[in-house]
């Protein structure tokens, strides 16, 4: 696959990978889709990678709510993104669950006929954008409360991340394995009945930096793997000033995390800092708020600062942003 298929970073190709990142390549492969450029976006930073797989492994795929389910909530939280990558992927998930007929009317902007369906939809494409105020759950808590939350919380991030790294248009195709792929690389889905033993990618968080697993995960794996996701993110702030980590802190916060159109979000924020210190706040701010308006020259212009900064630090930059914003989605979607 080429790495023009993925930005600002030279993806690991999955032959050449090793360690845990070819841990991860093959966990992936067996359990979910073969390796795809939103697999790969995240391949300079193996602790991010772990932490992620692990959050939608233990949240999305392995579990007791069903798969139907908790693939509308991740379209749903994909349409509150608007990452047309990720809405078209979860659109052939349904396909290939079945339920062409709903993929269709999802697809249509019609609402599910069933129900629950419906309610799980909207209420997750109601989470993190600051046009609507999120729903009310439509589930009781609990252990099927932690698998949505896990699912919601983890589209929420790697959306935010694909936007600034994934081309504008890309999209994954069918993810059919008998079907002409839209790009060489462009991911199969395996299949979707597999009986998943939850807490199996655990051992690939030993040595990360983690926290206490929110209340809500219901001491399943989830919560373990939220906390190591969110507590390894955190460590981007280090590739900032305090005063720039700071400015970055209190913007996102200000606007609770949710999604914003880019304009001149950043004018007055800015205003207290070097231009250096500017170069990747914005970055950051950019990747938890409005991730689509990163463009290469922002990237270009904060690696620029200093030549030490590489693939490793981009994504991790990249990942603090978005994951600063998804803990404050959390914390209002949690309360």
């Amino acid at each position: 696959m080429s790495s023009t298929l993925v930005r600002h970073i030279t993806p690991v190709l999955p032959d050449r990978a090793r360690g845990v990142v070819a841990e991860v390549y093959a966990q992936v492969n067996a359990e979910f889709s073969t390796i795809g450029p939103a697999v790969m976006m995240m391949s300079p930073s193996p602790e991010l990678m772990a932490a992620g797989w692990s959050l939608m492994r233990e949240s999305q795929l392995a579990g007791d709510v069903p798969a139907l389910e908790k693939t509308l909530v991740a379209l749903g939280a994909a349409q509150a993104n608007d990452l047309d990558y990720d809405i078209q992927a979860f659109l052939a998930v349904l396909r290939l669950l079945g339920e062409a007929r709903l993929a269709d009317t999802v697809e249509r902007g019609d609402p599910p006929a069933d129900p629950r369906h419906a309610a799980l939809l909207d209420w997750a494409a109601s989470t993190g954008v600051a046009a609507r105020e999120p729903l009310r759950p439509p589930f009781a808590a609990g252990p099927e409360a932690a698998e949505f939350f896990g699912t919601v919380l983890f589209t929420h991030f790697l959306d935010r991340v694909a936007a600034a790294m994934l081309p504008a248009g890309l999209t994954p195709g069918t993810l059919g394995p008998d079907d002409e792929p839209p790009f060489d690389g462009a991911p199969v889905l395996r299949p979707l009945d597999q009986d998943l033993r939850p807490g199996a990618t655990l051992p690939l968080l030993d040595g990360l930096p983690t926290a206490p697993p929110p209340s809500w995960a219901a001491d399943r794996p989830i919560g373990t793997a939220y906390a190591a996701l969110a507590a390894t993110a955190a460590q981007g702030a280090g590739l900032l000033t305090p005063e720039a980590a700071n400015v970055t802190a209190q913007v996102i916060a200000e606007h609770r995390g949710r999604l914003l159109p880019a304009g001149d979000l950043l004018d007055q924020p800015l205003e207290s800092l070097t231009p250096d210190e500017r170069a990747g706040a914005r970055v950051a701010i950019l990747a938890g708020l409005a991730p689509q308006a990163i463009t290469d020259e922002h990237v270009a212009a904060w690696r620029a600062t200093d030549r030490r900064f590489s693939d490793h630090c981009t994504v991790f930059l990249l990942a603090y942003g978005a994951m600063t914003a998804v803990t404050h989605i959390e914390a209002d979607l949690t309360a």
